[in-house]
C-alpha cells in the first residue's frame, strides 16, 4: 500500500476524532486546534481532477493554503513532478507540520515541497510572484485575506481551488469573486462533501 492509500485509510476514521471537539463547542466556536488531529482532506477525485488539471495547464508555481497531514500536497507534487513545477504549503499547527513531512518524505516528494509553519498570513507574504495554482484547503475564514495578500502575484490564467466552498465561512470570498467578475471567472461544483469553487485569474482589471 503506498503512502496515499495509507493516510485516506487513517483518514477514515475522522469522524471518530471530530466527536471529541464537540462538547468544546457548545461554549463557543470551533478552532484550528480543535481539528488537529483531524486529516479533512480532498477525496481522490478532487485530487485527481487538480492533478488533472495542473498537467494539462502546465502549472508550476503552485501555493496550498491548509496542508494538514498532506494528503492534497501529495496530488500536487505528484502533477509537479510531471511539469518541472513546485509546491509551497503552508500549515498552522506545528504537529500537523511535523508528521506532513514525515509523508512527504515518505512519498519521495519531499524535494518539491516547501512546506512552511505558521499562519497563512505570515508564511506566504514573501511568496514569489507568478503563481499558476493556488489551493485554498485551510480556515475559510482567512479565504479571502490569503487570496486578497496574493492576487496581485497570479500569473494571467492561474486557477484557484476553493475547498468547502459551500461553508458559511466562504461567503466572502465567494461575494468577492461575484463582484470583481471582469478579473475573475468562477463556477460552483458540487464536488466534495462542501463543494468547490473553481475559479480562472483572467489579470488585473
Amino acid at each position: 500500500m503506498n503512502t496515499l492509500d495509507l493516510l485516506y485509510e487513517d483518514a477514515s476514521s475522522d469522524k471518530r476524532r471530530l466527536l471529541t471537539a464537540f462538547p468544546k463547542l457548545i461554549f463557543r466556536d470551533l478552532k484550528p486546534s480543535d481539528v488537529r488531529k483531524a486529516y479533512l482532506p480532498i477525496n481522490r477525485d478532487q485530487g485527481e481532477f487538480i492533478y488533472d488539471l495542473l498537467i494539462s495547464e502546465g502549472s508550476k508555481h503552485i501555493v496550498e493554503f491548509g496542508t494538514s497531514f498532506g494528503i492534497s500536497t501529495l496530488f500536487l507534487a505528484a502533477a509537479a513532478r510531471q511539469t518541472g513545477g513546485h509546491i509551497v504549503t503552508s500549515e498552522l499547527l506545528p504537529e500537523k507540520c511535523a508528521i506532513a513531512q514525515k509523508n512527504f518524505e515518505c512519498a519521495g516528494i519531499a524535494d518539491l515541497v516547501d512546506l512552511r509553519e505558521g499562519n497563512a498570513m505570515d508564511t506566504l507574504a514573501s511568496i514569489d510572484d507568478g503563481i499558476d495554482f493556488l489551493l485554498l484547503d485551510g480556515w475559510n475564514d482567512l479565504y479571502l485575506p490569503v487570496l486578497q495578500m496574493v492576487e496581485h502575484k497570479l500569473n494571467k490564467g492561474a486557477y484557484i481551488y476553493t475547498d468547502n466552498a459551500s461553508f458559511p465561512g466562504t461567503e466572502p470570498l465567494l461575494s468577492y469573486l461575484r463582484e470583481n467578475s471582469r478579473k475573475f471567472e468562477s463556477e460552483h461544483m458540487k464536488t466534495g462533501k462542501g463543494g468547490i469553487e473553481l475559479t480562472k485569474y483572467l489579470g488585473r482589471a
